[in-house]
């Protein structure tokens, strides 16, 4: 985990206009990265459903489904849109987002002195009604929140928590990424109080869930998704997640 880097360290991506708080500059960064993949993954994903590397891209998303996988798209779209506008207002009147310092562990003074009183048991209740718990992932559950709703909860939510939410609607994963991006990607979501264990329940309990789906149809298709995962990526989408598209140095000069 990587731990968060001074103020002073973060710097803007752009110094040509009204200075930018550092904090925000990188989270701005991460945001505008992330807009600019997915709306490339959105354009060119359902023909690449057919390049033999579809599987490594679909198992991120937990599913082969591509209607399914462009709603998730879709999502995450609109969310890195909410996010950049939010980010933009914050820094507009220039407030920062300080990173979430980790909870130090306890000193073993402070737990000595701490003044434990055990309690009485108590009186056995009758068992509460379980809600079955909602899988985010299944279709059934499955919803686009309107851009009020969506506005709603980035303001509401912690920054990185929003980043994290992102991710995986766009299926991002360590081989989509160029560099030390994921990285970047990690120190957002940590720093900026998301809970890095949930992000990583949500990528295995998809990923769980693909290969289920693949092991009803063995045939479908050949590609070793596990091991050759950068490859589909590159085959895919052209470029990887933060690096320049081909052509991007061309079209400057």
């Amino acid at each position: 985990m990587h731990q968060p880097a001074p103020t002073s360290e973060r710097t803007p991506p752009d110094q040509s206009g009204p200075a930018v708080p550092p904090c925000i500059a990188f989270l701005l960064s991460v945001a505008r990265a992330l807009l600019g993949y997915g709306r490339h993954l959105d354009k060119v994903f359902p023909d690449g459903a057919a390049q033999p590397g579809f599987p490594t891209i679909a198992a991120a998303f937990g599913t082969h489904d591509v209607r399914r996988i462009l709603g998730h798209i879709q999502r995450g779209i609109l969310r890195a849109m909410m996010l950049e506008r939010f980010l933009l207002a914050r820094a507009a009147v220039g407030r920062d987002i300080e990173p979430v310092q980790p909870p130090a562990p306890a000193e073993q003074a402070d737990i000595a002195d701490l003044d434990l009183k055990l309690r009485a048991p108590a009186r056995p209740r009758a068992a509460a009604l379980r809600v079955p718990r909602t899988d985010p992932d299944d279709p059934l559950h499955f919803e686009i929140p309107s851009l009020k709703e969506l506005e709603a909860q980035v303001r509401r939510n912690p920054v990185g928590q929003t980043i994290a939410e992102i991710c995986l609607d766009l299926g991002i994963t360590p081989s989509a990424c160029a560099g030390d991006f994921w990285s970047s990607l990690l120190e957002a979501i940590t720093d900026f109080g998301a809970r890095l264990k949930q992000f990583y329940d949500a990528k295995t309990r998809r990923q769980k869930t693909y290969v289920k789906e693949r092991e009803k149809h063995p045939d479908t298709w050949h590609w070793d998704w596990q091991t050759r995962s950068m490859e589909a990526f590159r085959q895919i989408l052209g470029h990887l997640l933060g690096e320049p598209p081909p052509g991007a140095a061309l079209a400057r000069a």
